[in-house]
């Protein structure tokens, strides 16, 4: 047999046999967590404070912004966001988790419904390049995409996001770091 031949043949069983069937039901780890229906006030106020925000804190705070205030579980937010690609298809969730700013950025840039740059139309929106797409325009600070997100910097960016789904626009963007308005 041609050496070439024997090479390509190799690496196409080895493709083949790291081939697995997709899962489509998400894996949602404390899916059972209830997520208390309070008023945004409450919710940024006692948001604020965190060291770090959990999954299921971000998750109510984004719902907040999209809907009106109502009791759900975990899973079942994790249900909506889906069904409204909010939060990415092949994710797996964790009630207690810290949410990253990867995500926070990608949740924020589904949620405004924004059309990016080159890249973003090309490969379609990752944490990745939301999250540089969102710091260039101003609407999330700098870090990197696994950067744990503060409770502070969450109400900054649900302030922004509400304010951007309401007029198209974030007052002050261009004062921030890489705004423009």
């Amino acid at each position: 047999m041609n050496r070439t031949f024997t090479f390509l043949l190799s690496i196409t069983v080895v493709a083949m046999a790291s081939c697995q069937a997709v899962n489509d039901s998400p894996r949602v780890l404390g899916g059972d967590v209830g997520l208390s229906a309070v008023d945004s006030a409450a919710y940024l106020d006692g948001i604020s404070s965190l060291p770090t925000v959990s999954e299921a804190e971000a998750f109510k705070g984004i719902l907040l912004v999209l809907t009106k205030p109502h009791k759900a579980t975990f899973a079942q937010a994790v249900a909506a966001l889906q069904e409204r690609k909010i939060v990415g298809a092949n994710w797996d969730f964790q009630a207690d988790r810290a949410i990253t700013k990867g995500r926070i950025a990608y949740m924020t840039y589904q949620a405004c419904g924004l059309k990016g740059g080159l890249t973003l139309q090309l490969t379609g929106p990752s944490q990745r390049y939301c999250l540089k797409e969102l710091q260039y325009r101003g609407l999330i600070s700098p870090g990197v995409t696994y950067n744990a997100i503060t409770g502070m910097e969450y109400v900054a960016v649900l302030g922004r996001i509400d304010e951007f789904r309401q007029t198209g626009k974030v007052a002050g963007a261009s004062d921030r770091e890489g705004g423009l308005e």
